[in-house]
């Protein structure tokens, strides 16, 4: 019986780890968008408003939206022809991120992250818009020739470029618009050093168009977050991102048909990748979050509150890396932009602290691949009583195995009699026929939020480790890792009693192989914990066979 529940964890691990690598390797590609989704395609500078009833993806919204205002006509004195002035863009160095803005809108056309290079060795720019289509953090009204003015026109900039430092830490840079049709735009955002939230203000008066009473949003898109190629994409869901009603609302390109409106407890509206992610986080003047389609592209925003065409709004955007430590300091349910697949986030309650036992062994080696292998460590010495009794649970197990069989040949014909001499062989041996496996049940949960913390941390992009392995992220180029995991569980399986019958110690002896071949594909980190927690264990059962003998 020990051995079946054994086999049987093992074969529902090696289906649990070889089922996302099959997924990994042979899953198509999404489909592009649909004739139907392309006929929804939008002119340019069109507003968001593409549908009077809200998506089947927003049905978290607290109340229905009313029907989407159609377009007004042209507001007075507003002409679509092209704005007077020069664009200029305005550069601010924050330390660990960059950006780029343009006076054209106010907007912003490039983030930066230092720290980070893309697949192609550059910097990574977290904002992918190739097609220039309405740039980040634009401006949106429900009258068109309103959008591109909000959109198009030069404002007035403060200040040229900005560049923060350990005696500037805070930095402000204002965008105004006097319009001649009397709307006034006032934008402000605010940086800080190694920070990457920025606060952000919007004002916006027009008290010539207040008959219209005009209603504005702020955008984000397309392609936030940033295209990076990553081996678990198939797990992590990449795109607009909404959490409301403490419900995290994935929106895919595909099932989007027209604008989801998102009303109720809105912390904010994302677009998010295994690693990056970029946020609008409201906290005042919103009266909605929005997801919605320009052509082919999804964007989010939040829809403002406004009287007589004014609005006064302030929201929170954040920008940068998915670490733990960062989206939890920044509070508003940021955190949960972190997504680890969704049988890592069953068990986040563990992996959060797992990480941050990891970071903590990282500060202590500057080296993550080492503090994987204290952290390894720390986690068998928590199981050590644990993996102890079902060692010697096992070994008692071999040592009355031919007791068992002269039972059960004996009694083959009567189970009841069976059951009971057996039961009465355990208990004049003192052993337990699933003392073996109940500990091992028990480590369950600790792996999967182990294996989940190693495969979607982003402290592990990029971080060396030994000789060659330069980013422990992503698979060793050399295979020597899978290879030393497979040698190691060959060794912890030949050192392991054999209870059962000789077909079962034939599949149980044909695993190492099967796991090479599984691995080869993986993290480099979490081969190295695989691989070191195998050592740990082949040490700990020579220890109790060899040395204590008992």
């Amino acid at each position: 019986m020990e051995k079946r529940l054994l086999l049987a964890f093992v074969l529902s691990l090696a289906v649990f780890i070889g089922w996302g690598a099959f997924l990994a390797k042979f899953q198509p590609p999404p489909q592009k968008e649909t004739d139907t989704a392309k006929s929804l395609e939008q002119p340019e500078v069109s507003p968001s408003n593409q549908g009077s009833e809200p998506s089947a993806s927003s049905a978290s919204s607290a109340d229905a939206p009313p029907t989407a205002a159609p377009q007004t006509d042209p507001a007075p004195g507003v002409s679509a022809t092209p704005f007077p002035g020069t664009e200029k863009e305005i550069q601010v160095e924050a330390g660990s991120i960059h950006y780029i803005f343009s006076n054209k809108g106010g907007v912003l056309k490039h983030i930066y992250l230092p720290r980070f290079k893309n697949d192609d060795g550059d910097v990574i720019d977290l904002i992918d818009n190739p097609d220039h289509l309405t740039p980040a953090l634009s401006l949106k009204s429900d009258d068109k020739e309103i959008t591109s003015v909000l959109q198009n026109a030069f404002y007035e900039p403060s200040t040229s470029s900005i560049v923060l430092g350990e005696s500037n830490p805070e930095g402000v840079l204002t965008f105004t618009l006097k319009h001649e049709s009397g709307m006034e735009v006032f934008r402000e955002y605010k940086f800080h050093q190694n920070d990457y939230a920025v606060e952000v203000k919007t004002r916006i008066s027009a008290p010539n168009l207040a008959i219209k009473n005009l209603q504005y949003s702020i955008v984000l898109g397309p392609g936030m977050g940033g295209k990076i190629s990553s081996q678990t994409d198939y797990i992590v869901f990449s795109g607009a991102t909404v959490f409301n009603n403490n419900e995290r609302i994935e929106h895919p390109p595909e099932e989007l048909n027209s604008t989801a409106y998102h009303r109720g407890d809105l912390k904010w509206v994302a677009f998010q990748n295994k690693y990056f992610g970029s946020a609008i986080v409201p906290l005042q003047g919103t009266k909605a979050g929005i997801v919605f389609k320009e052509k082919d592209q999804v964007y989010v925003g939040l829809e403002y509150e406004s009287v007589q065409s004014a609005a006064t709004a302030t929201h929170l955007f954040y920008a940068g890396t998915k670490e733990l430590e960062i989206l939890e300091n920044k509070g508003n349910h940021l955190v949960r932009m972190i997504d680890y697949g969704w049988f890592g986030n069953k068990f986040a309650f563990l992996v959060k602290p797992l990480l941050k036992v990891l970071a903590f062994f990282y500060g202590l080696t500057q080296n993550y691949g080492w503090a994987i292998i204290f952290l390894t460590i720390i986690i068998k010495l928590l199981f050590f009583p644990l993996t102890h009794k079902s060692f010697k649970s096992m070994k008692g197990m071999q040592k009355i195995q031919p007791y068992v069989k002269v039972i059960q040949e004996r009694n083959k014909d009567d189970r009841q009699k069976m059951n009971e001499e057996l039961l009465e062989l355990y208990k004049k041996h003192k052993v337990n026929p699933v003392g073996g496996c109940l500990p091992m049940l028990l480590q369950i949960p600790v792996f999967i939020a182990l294996y989940h913390a190693l495969f979607f941390s982003i402290e592990l992009r990029g971080a060396p480790f030994i000789g060659w392995i330069t980013d422990l992220s992503v698979q060793d180029p050399y295979y020597v890792t899978p290879v030393m995991m497979g040698v190691t569980m060959f060794l912890q399986q030949k050192m392991t009693p054999s209870v059962g019958d000789p077909m079962q110690q034939k599949i149980m002896m044909f695993l190492p192989i099967l796991f090479t071949f599984l691995f080869i594909s993986f993290p480099a980190g979490l081969v190295i914990y695989w691989t070191v927690n195998n050592i740990l264990t082949i040490s700990q059962q020579y220890y109790i066979y060899k040395v204590l003998k008992d």
